[in-house]
């Protein structure tokens, strides 16, 4: 079944054009690797989709439901929710209680809201820190916390803009286990990845944007051995050491 589905979009920021006539599907429970180069419009893609800025044309359809447009409360609403690049937690509060703001979206009761952001903190591998404030995270860890309340509440799809960005190779390993977890809960993923071997190995597809268009779009084996691919971002390097 199609969950997400993107028709011709485009945005444009007074003279410049960000994205230009993107079309993509999502499958329900795929995860869909989004790669490019620094400035291709892939954050702007998933503000577009998340409802913080609205398209200049084109149209967004999740779940067979026109979210053209729709404010971001709403959108989040309906089960589509993103972390970001640059995780904020709310950095006085403990982790349980960063959680717990995700959980309220779907849940009313406290006793509630807070048994839900626990499982949250302990799927997410934080049990140890679930009671410490949120600055005192390591980067790693401040990672899972956004993970995590985004998973509180209840997305169908998960938008993951660089989730290991800054993190070493143990820690994005880490990371792909989890990300492979969530998937089996039945959540489905699109993500925003530059550790090309972490993408490659996580993605049923990927996407290439490039100067805010489509350029390619397949499994990672074909992308990765893609002629416009590897000129405009992965480089001569990454095809000699896949062959």
């Amino acid at each position: 079944m199609t969950l997400l589905k993107i028709n011709g979009l485009s945005k444009s920021f007074g003279g410049l054009l960000a994205i230009d006539k993107v079309s993509l599907t999502l499958q329900e429970g795929e995860i869909l690797g989004l790669i490019g180069p620094n400035g291709a419009g892939k954050t702007t893609l998933f503000n577009m989709i998340s409802g913080t800025f609205p398209p200049s044309q084109g149209k967004i359809e999740f779940n067979g439901q026109d979210i053209t447009g729709m404010p971001p409360h709403k959108v989040c609403n309906l089960g589509i929710v993103r972390t970001f690049q640059i995780v904020k937690p709310f950095a006085n509060l403990s982790v349980v209680d960063n959680v717990m703001v995700g959980a309220f979206l779907r849940k009313s009761s406290l006793e509630i809201v807070e048994k839900k952001a626990r499982e949250m903190v302990d799927f997410t591998g934080l049990a140890q820190y679930v009671d410490e404030p949120a600055q005192n995270l390591t980067t790693s860890a401040r990672k899972r916390l956004e993970l995590a309340r985004a998973l509180a509440t209840e997305p169908k799809l998960l938008l993951l803009d660089e989730v290991m960005a800054g993190l070493t190779p143990t820690e994005s390993l880490e990371v792909v286990k989890l990300i492979r977890k969530i998937r089996e809960t039945g959540v489905t993923i699109l993500v925003i990845e530059h550790v090309m071997k972490a993408i490659m190995s996580l993605s049923d597809r990927v996407a290439v944007l490039h100067h805010g268009e489509l350029i390619a779009e397949g499994s990672p084996s074909v992308i990765s051995n893609d002629k416009n691919v590897i000129q405009a971002y992965l480089g001569e390097e990454y095809q000699i050491v896949e062959d």
